[in-house]
C-alpha cells in the first residue's frame, strides 16, 4: 500500500511539492494563531465559590455559610472533591472536577446547585471568575511621588486602573492588595448618647430612614412629559451630620450632636510592601483560563502604557514588577539555544556523513517540515505551543527515517550509475561528463523505477520503525492529572512531528531525489568513514568468533546495572522547575495583628536587600487580598523575591544555594516563624489541585477538630525525626484568642432586651457593618458607624455600650451579656463534608520515594494505632502525584511492550527476531540509568518520559540492520557472510541516525538556564541510552542473531521478496530494467 502511494507521488512530483508548500503555509499560520507559554497549564477544572459574612467568626461562618454550600455542592455531577477554607468573615469553597470536564459545563452545574442554597441575612456568595493559580500573569504597584496618599492610590486603583484592565480581552479579574479603602465613618461619643438617652441603633435607624430616593412616574404638561423623582439620598458628609435622629424634650437631636462624621478607612485585610516602601497598593492581573498568555499580556501591557500616559494623575505611576513574559522570554532563550545548537550539530553530522551537500540539506529539511506539520495538527487539536514541548523534540530522531530513505536511494543510484558508466570513466563527483553520459542512457521512466525500487526497499522498516517510536509514547499519551497535563502535550507534539517526518521520508525524499539527481549521482568518499567501516567489519568478525563471551559480557553488564546501580537512584515526582522567582510563605504566630506582622516584615525586607546582592527586589503580601480568593489570616505572609539575571550573580553559584542561604538567615532572625520556599506558579497550581504545595502532606479528616489536631501534632514530631525533612508544620493555623460576647437569655428577658438588638450593636458598632452608601459622581463609598478605637480595643469599655430595651430605655451591654476571652479557630479547613488538618513537609537532600516509604513505616507503628474509627488518613502532595504516575506506568508499559512486540512480529513474522530486537530495551535502559547515577539525578516522570521515548528509538536501528542481513540471506549468502555484509551496508545509516539523535538532544541534556529543568533529565536519558543502544545494535545484536537466527524460509514474505527483487533490479543496470515495472 505504501509502495503504491510512493509510486503515485513519484509520478506527480510537482503536485507533491505543492502540497509541501501548502503544509508549510498552514504551519506558519498555525504558529501565528496558537498560544505560546513556557509551561502548559497543569491545573484541573475547578469552580470556586467566594462567600462573605462580614464580622462573623470562623465557627459561625462555617456553620451558617460553609456547610450549607458544601452540602449542596457535594451532589454536583463529576465533582471529585469539594473542599473549603473558612476564616473570619470569609469562606472559599472549591469544587474540583474529574479530568476532561469542560470549564463552562462545570460552572453551569455549580450555578444550578447554588440556586437551592439559602444563606443568612448579611451573607453573600458568588462564583469566582474563570481563573486558577496558573492564570496570574502580571503584578503591578501604584507609586506616587508624595502627592497622593494611600487613600488616593487605593481609590485610583479601584475606580480607574482595575476597571481599565478588566476591560482587556482575556483578563478574568484584577485583584487589589493593600492601600486604605475610603469610607465615611460616624464615630459615636458615648457620653452624648447617654445625655440624650439614645442608643447606637437609634442613629443607625435614622441614617437608613433618611437616605432614600423616590420615583413618581411622569408629569404631563401640555405636549411635554416630566419625570417625577424625589432626591432624598445623602449627598455629602454634611447631610450625614444634619440627619435627624430623635426629638428629646422637644429639641431635635441630629447625628452631629452625638457623633462626629469624617473620612476613615475600612480595616485593611492585607498590607502590601515592596523594597523600601512599608505600605503600598498592588494589583494582580489574572488571565481567563484557556486564553493565550502572550497575547493577553501584550494587551495588558498596552493598557498599562495608556494608563501611565493619559489616565493617571501627575506624579502617579503604574509600575509592573512581575509578569509572565519574563519567564517566557528566559525560557525561550534557553530552549532556542538548545534547539538551534542541536539542529546545527545535526546538520554538521549530515554534511560529514553524506558526501554530497544537497542530500544532507534534503535530510535536514525534514526538521522544518516536521515542525510545521506538527503545528498544523496542534492547531487542529487545540494544543498550545509549550516551549517545554518544542524543546523536548529530538530533531535528530526526526530525521532518522529520512536518513535511511536518502541513504538507500543514494546508494542504489551510485550502484546503478556506476554499473552503467563507460569502462574508462572515473565515477567521482567531479566527473560531470560521465554523469551526463550515463543520464542520457536512462529514460525518465527507468530513472523513476530506480528511485521507486530503492524507496520500496526501506519503506516498510522506516514505517514500522517510526510506528514503534510512536507506540512507545502510549504511556505518556495516557497520563492523567498533573503529569498528564504537563507531559501529554509534549508527547502529542513529538508524535505529530514524527508523523510529519514519516510523510517527508516516505514521499518527499524520493520525489526530491527524482528531481535533483536525474542527471546522475555521485558523492565524496569520506576516508574517515571508510576506515571506520573497515575497522567495524574486522571487529565484528572477531566478535563473531568469540560470540559466547560477548553475550555473557553483555548480559553481565545489564545485570550489574539493573541490580547494583538502578536501586541507588532516588525517586521524585518532577524535577525542580525553575520559574526565575522565589516565593516564600511565612506563617507568623497565630493571633498576631496585621500591623505587627507588617512591622516584622520590614526587617525581613531589610535583610534581603542589604545582605543578598544577587537579589534585585522583594515584595511582601501580609494577610489577604480584598477579593478573598486566598483566605489567609493576618499572620500569613506571601513574599516574592526577585533575583537578578543569573549571569549577573556574584554571591551564589546556583538558585539552590541562594534559597538555602535565605532559609538559614530567615530562621536565625525569626526562629518562631514557619517558612516555606516555593515558586508562584507551581505554588498556586498545586494548591488548587492538591490542596497543598508541599512535597508531602499527611491529611486527616474527621468530625472532631481536637482529635484531628492531636493526630497532626504526633505526625509533625514523627516527620521531624526523619532525615531530609524540612519546614514540617500543620498547614492550618492554630487557635487564636477571640472576644466572645454571649447574650444571657434570662438577663435579656429581665431587662426586656431582644438578642437581635445585641447582635445589631456588635455588627454595627464593633464590626463596621455598612449601613448606607454615599455617592460621589460614579463612585460610591460605605457609610459605617463605629465607636472610638479606644472603646473597640477595651473589653471593659465595650461592656459599657448602651443597648436599647423594648420600652425605650438603655442598659449597659455587660448587664445582659457575658464578655470573655476564649480560644477560637483561626482557619477551618474542610473536605467532602469533614473537617481537615494537614501536616505539610518539604523534602530536601533526599529522594521523595525513599523518604515517604520510611515515613509511612513509622506512621504505621506510632500514629496509625491512635486513629479512631471514622477518621481518614491520606498521603498527598507531590508524593500523591508520584505514586499515581508510578502505578500508571506499571499498568501501561507492559501494554506498550506488547504493542511494540506485535509491530515487530508483523514486520519480521518471527518470534526470535522480535525477541532479539526487544533486547535493545535493557541495553538502552543501562545507558540511561548510568547517566542518571553519574549526574546524580533522580527517577521522575520526566525521566520516565525519556525512557519511554528511548525504548522506541532504540529498536529503529535494529530493524534496519536485521532487514539488511535477512535480505542478504535471501540472496543466498551464508549466515556469517550475510551478517558482515548487512552490518557493513547499514553501518553508515545506523551510526548517522544514532549520532544525529544524540547530537539533537545533547545541548538540552547539558543546558542549565531557565526552562531546562524538565528537559535536562529527559534528554540525559535519551542521549546516554542511545549511546549504549547503538553499541548493542552494532556489536551485540549481530552476534546474538548469529546464535539465535531463525531459518530464512521462516520469515520470508512477499514484502521481503519484493525488497530482494528491487535490490536485484537496481543492480542490473539500465539495460536490463523491466519496462513493465509498475509505476
Amino acid at each position: 500500500m505504501v509502495a503504491r502511494l510512493i509510486a503515485i507521488a513519484l509520478r506527480f512530483p510537482w503536485a507533491v511539492m505543492a502540497l509541501v508548500a501548502l503544509i508549510a503555509a498552514a504551519g506558519y499560520y498555525a504558529f501565528c494563531q496558537l498560544p505560546i507559554d513556557a509551561y502548559p497549564d497543569i491545573s484541573g477544572t475547578m469552580v470556586q465559590i467566594i462567600a462573605t459574612y462580614p464580622g462573623k467568626s470562623p465557627e459561625q461562618v462555617e456553620r451558617e455559610v460553609t456547610i450549607p454550600i458544601e452540602r449542596a455542592l457535594l451532589g454536583v455531577p463529576r465533582a471529585r472533591t469539594v473542599c473549603s477554607r473558612t476564616i473570619f468573615g470569609l469562606t472559599v469553597v472549591q469544587v474540583l472536577f474529574e479530568d476532561g470536564v469542560e470549564d463552562y459545563w462545570a460552572r453551569q452545574r455549580v450555578a444550578e446547585y447554588m440556586n437551592n442554597i439559602s444563606l443568612p441575612p448579611g451573607a453573600d456568595a458568588e462564583m469566582a471568575p474563570l481563573m486558577n493559580g496558573y492564570g496570574e500573569i502580571l503584578r503591578y504597584e501604584l507609586v506616587s511621588d508624595g502627592t497622593q496618599d494611600l487613600f488616593a492610590l487605593r481609590e485610583l486603583n479601584d475606580w480607574v486602573v482595575i476597571p481599565a484592565l478588566r476591560r482587556v480581552p482575556g483578563v478574568a479579574d484584577v485583584n487589589n492588595f493593600g492601600g486604605l479603602q475610603k469610607q465615611y465613618a460616624i464615630t459615636f461619643r458615648p457620653a452624648d448618647l447617654d445625655r440624650f438617652g439614645l442608643t447606637i441603633n437609634d442613629v443607625v435607624d435614622a441614617i437608613r430612614g433618611n437616605n432614600s430616593s423616590a420615583g413618581g412616574s411622569l408629569l404631563q404638561q401640555g405636549s411635554m412629559a416630566f419625570v417625577i423623582r424625589g432626591a432624598g439620598a445623602i449627598q455629602s458628609p454634611a447631610d450625614i451630620e444634619n440627619t435627624f435622629v430623635k426629638s428629646v424634650n422637644g429639641f431635635p437631636v441630629f447625628v452631629k450632636d452625638v457623633a462626629s462624621v469624617g473620612i476613615d478607612s475600612r480595616p485593611p485585610q492585607g498590607i502590601f510592601s515592596r523594597n523600601h516602601r512599608d505600605s503600598s497598593v498592588e494589583g494582580i492581573v489574572v488571565m481567563r483560563r484557556g486564553e493565550n498568555p502572550s497575547r493577553v499580556l501584550a494587551r495588558v501591557q498596552a493598557a498599562v502604557a495608556e494608563l501611565n500616559q493619559s489616565r493617571l494623575p501627575q506624579g502617579v505611576r503604574l509600575i509592573p514588577f512581575y509578569d509572565r513574559q519574563h519567564l517566557v522570554d528566559r525560557t525561550l532563550e534557553t530552549v532556542s539555544h538548545s534547539v538551534l545548537l542541536g539542529i546545527t550539530l545535526v546538520v554538521l553530522a549530515l554534511l560529514l556523513f553524506f558526501g554530497r551537500p544537497s542530500i544532507a540539506a534534503l535530510v535536514a529539511c525534514t526538521i522544518p517540515f516536521a515542525l510545521l506539520f506538527a503545528l498544523v495538527l496542534m492547531y487542529l487539536t487545540g494544543i498550545p505551543i509549550g516551549l517545554l514541548s518544542i524543546g523536548a523534540i529530538d530533531f535528530g530522531i526526526i530525521v532518522d527515517g529520512a536518513i535511511v530513505m536518502a541513504d538507500n536511494i543514494a546508494r542504489r543510484l551510485k550502484e546503478a550509475f556506476a554499473a552503467a558508466l563507460p569502462e574508462n570513466a572515473n565515477p567521482t563527483a567531479s566527473d560531470t561528463q560521465a554523469e551526463l553520459a550515463v543520464a542520457r542512457r536512462f529514460s525518465a521512466r527507468q530513472f523513476l523505477q530506480i528511485v521507486l525500487a530503492a524507496a520500496s526497499e526501506v519503506e516498510r522498516p522506516v514505517f514500522f520503525s517510526l510506528a514503534i517510536i510512536v507506540a512507545a509514547y502510549i504511556p505518556l499519551l495516557s497520563l492523567t492529572s498533573i503529569e498528564g497535563l504537563l507531559f501529554r502535550p509534549m508527547a502529542l507534539t513529538m508524535v505529530y512531528a514524527l508523523l510529519g517526518a514519516l510523510v517527508f521520508a516516505l514521499f518527499v525524499v524520493p520525489v526530491v531525489c527524482l528531481l535533483l539527481y536525474r542527471r546522475g549521482y555521485s558523492e565524496w568518499e569520506n576516508p574517515l568513514l571508510t576506515a571506520a567501516v573497515r575497522f567495524y567489519t574486522l571487529s565484528l568478525r572477531g566478535l563473531l568468533a568469540c560470540r559466547w563471551l560477548v553475550l555473557a559480557a553483555a548480559l553481565a553488564f545489564v545485570g550489574w546495572v539493573s541490580l547494583r546501580i538502578a536501586p541507588r537512584l532516588g525517586i521524585e515526582f518532577l524535577p525542580y522547575i525553575d520559574e526565575g522567582v522565589i516565593w516564600v510563605r511565612a506563617n507568623f504566630p497565630e493571633g498576631m495583628s496585621l500591623e505587627r506582622n507588617s512591622a516584622l516584615c520590614r526587617r525581613l525586607r531589610e535583610i534581603v536587600l542589604t545582605e543578598f546582592p544577587d537579589i534585585q527586589g522583594i515584595s511582601v503580601q501580609s494577610g489577604r487580598n480584598d477579593t478573598g480568593n486566598d483566605p489567609y489570616p493576618p499572620s500569613r505572609n506571601e513574599i516574592g523575591i526577585y533575583p537578578r539575571p543569573y549571569r549577573e550573580w556574584q554571591q551564589f553559584r546556583s538558585k539552590a544555594e541562594l534559597v538555602a542561604a535565605l532559609g538559614k538567615r530567615f530562621r536565625e532572625e525569626f526562629p518562631t516563624v514557619r517558612f516555606n520556599f516555593t515558586q508562584p506558579i507551581i505554588d498556586g497550581v498545586t494548591e488548587d489541585t492538591n490542596g497543598t504545595s508541599a512535597n508531602l502532606a499527611v491529611e486527616f479528616t474527621g468530625p472532631d477538630s481536637d482529635v484531628l489536631l492531636q493526630l497532626a501534632e504526633q505526625t509533625v514530631e514523627l516527620l521531624k525525626s526523619i532525615p531530609g525533612s524540612q519546614d514540617v508544620y500543620i498547614e492550618q493555623e492554630g487557635p487564636q484568642p477571640q472576644l466572645l460576647i454571649t447574650p444571657d437569655r434570662q438577663l435579656c428577658a429581665r431587662y426586656n432586651v431582644r438578642i437581635e438588638d445585641v447582635a445589631t450593636l456588635i455588627n454595627v458598632a464593633l464590626g463596621g457593618e455598612s449601613i448606607a452608601k454615599l455617592y460621589e459622581g460614579e463612585r460610591f463609598f460605605d457609610i459605617v458607624v463605629r465607636v472610638d478605637r479606644w472603646v473597640a480595643n477595651s473589653p471593659r469599655a465595650i461592656g459599657r455600650l448602651p443597648v436599647r430595651t423594648a420600652d425605650g430605655n438603655t442598659v449597659p451591654l455587660s448587664q445582659v451579656a457575658r464578655i470573655e476571652v476564649v480560644d477560637g479557630q483561626t482557619i477551618i479547613a474542610r473536605e467532602n463534608g469533614w473537617r481537615r488538618k494537614t501536616v505539610r513537609c518539604d523534602i530536601v537532600g533526599r529522594d521523595q520515594g525513599g523518604f515517604v516509604r520510611e515515613a509511612q513505616e513509622k506512621f504505621a507503628q506510632l500514629v496509625q494505632p491512635h486513629v479512631p474509627p471514622g477518621y481518614r488518613v491520606a498521603w498527598l502532595g507531590m508524593f500523591e502525584n508520584l505514586d499515581r504516575a508510578r502505578r500508571h506506568f506499571m499498568l501501561v508499559i507492559p501494554i506498550t511492550v506488547a504493542v511494540i512486540a506485535t509491530l515487530l512480529f508483523t514486520t519480521f513474522a518471527s518470534v526470535r527476531i522480535t525477541g532479539l530486537l526487544l533486547l535493545s530495551v535493557p541495553f538502552a535502559f543501562t545507558g540511561g540509568v548510568l547517566a542518571l547515577w553519574w549526574r546524580q539525578m533522580n527517577l521522575n516522570v520526566s525521566t520516565g518520559v525519556g525512557f519511554a521515548a528511548l525504548f522506541g528509538m532504540s529498536m529503529m536501528n535494529g530493524i534496519v540492520l536485521l532487514r539488511a542481513i535477512r535480505a542478504h540471506q535471501q540472496a543466498g549468502h551464508a549466515l556469517s557472510q550475510a551478517i558482515l555484509l548487512g552490518a557493513q551496508e547499514c553501518f553508515r545509516p545506523i551510526l548517522l541516525a544514532s549520532l544525529v539523535a544524540i547530537l539533537g538532544l545533547l545541548p538540552a541534556s547539558l543546558a542549565t538556564g531557565l526552562g531546562s529543568d524538565v528537559q535536562r533529565p529527559l534528554a540525559t536519558v535519551i542521549v546516554w541510552g542511545l549511546m549504549s543502544s547503538t553499541l548493542l545494535t552494532l556489536f551485540v545484536l549481530p552476534v546474538a542473531y548469529y546464535v539465535l537466527a531463525p531459518p530464512v524460509a521462516a520469515t520470508r514474505s512477499e514484502d521481503w521478496a519484493d525488497t530482494g527483487e528491487a535490490a536485484t533490479l537496481v543492480a542490473t543496470g539500465p539495460d536490463r530494467l523491466d519496462p513493465a515495472l509498475p509505476t
